[in-house]
């Protein structure tokens, strides 16, 4: 009779663990273009990786030209190397981009991405190496705070831009940290409707294939802003900004020479050179902005 009850109670056991599912942790990649990027590049991969990304994907989109070899030493300061060499190739991939300068070279990267690595991770986020990722509260790993409930029915998740000021630097600074040399909110808290995506990996369609912006897609996918709220797809904006929970902090002109450096390497989606200027030249809604910015840097007053 022991024996019996025994061996149903071991039976039912087994039927238990048959019908639960074992969770495992979910994956999250982050995706990357850079152009001459490479003087903040290790500490942009260091605080990733302190965030529990599982991978980088670097599109590197630097100029061509024969690489020196011997360089490296003074890898940090060329910013036309970029070689798997100098990286974990356990956490980060280099891809050869260069050459792709035409338009829309970013938003065509994000396809590459997507495309090519959806399959493997359950999110996908897409920033810039100006672009770091704050978790609120502290302490989250990046899968922690993606699990949340409130990103259940989620696609895209639409993170804001929080624009650091230039701290009033003239000139650039090697080898010295990026968020510890800017601290301070730019325009009182900083805030901007600009946002970047972290998209749901397995969609059905690729998130970048109809809609021409690197920001964010075409509206039929789910999008939310950072407290999980639905907000419409298809802008580059959430407005008002919302930075509840995660938002990204946007050193978007560092010191003034950065920013010229900036400038002339030009406008990220054109081959055209001169777009950047001619964009703050224009009275629009875009220019307006980085007038600001630039009044900020130059340390005039704001009117």
């Amino acid at each position: 009779m022991k024996l019996f009850i025994f061996i149903i109670l071991y039976l039912y056991i087994i039927y238990l663990f048959s019908k639960t599912k074992i969770k495992r942790p979910i994956k999250v990649c982050l995706c990357a273009i850079g152009k001459q990027e490479n003087r903040y590049i290790n500490e942009f991969i260091n605080h990733y990786q302190k965030l529990g990304y599982d991978h980088i994907y670097i599109y590197n989109n630097n100029n061509l030209r024969k690489e020196n070899l011997n360089l490296k030493n003074n890898y940090e300061f060329n910013d036309e190397r970029m070689d798997q060499i100098y990286f974990n190739s356990n956490f980060v991939t280099i891809i050869d981009y260069r050459g792709y300068n035409n338009k829309h070279s970013q938003y065509k990267a994000y396809y590459n991405c997507y495309k090519n690595y959806n399959k493997k991770y359950d999110w996908l986020s897409f920033f810039d190496f100006d672009e770091f990722l704050e978790i609120k509260p502290k302490n989250q790993t990046i899968q922690t705070f993606l699990e949340n409930a409130r990103y259940k029915k989620c696609q895209n998740i639409k993170i804001n831009w929080l624009l650091y000021s230039s701290n009033k630097e003239i000139f650039l600074f090697k080898n010295q940290s990026l968020q510890k040399r800017f601290k301070k909110k730019m325009f009182n808290e900083g805030a901007n409707i600009h946002i970047k995506s972290t998209v749901r990996g397995n969609l059905i369609k690729n998130f970048w294939s109809r809609w021409e912006n690197s920001h964010s897609s075409i509206d039929t996918f789910k999008s939310c802003n950072s407290s999980g709220k639905r907000v419409s797809g298809k802008t580059a904006f959430v407005n008002p900004p919302d930075y509840k929970y995660p938002f990204l902090k946007h050193y978007y002109s560092k010191s003034f020479e950065e920013f010229c450096l900036k400038l002339k390497r030009g406008w990220p989606d054109s081959t055209n050179k001169t777009k950047w200027i001619n964009d703050l030249l224009n009275d629009n809604k875009h220019s307006k902005n980085k007038l600001k910015i630039i009044k900020e840097i130059l340390n005039l007053t704001l009117v």
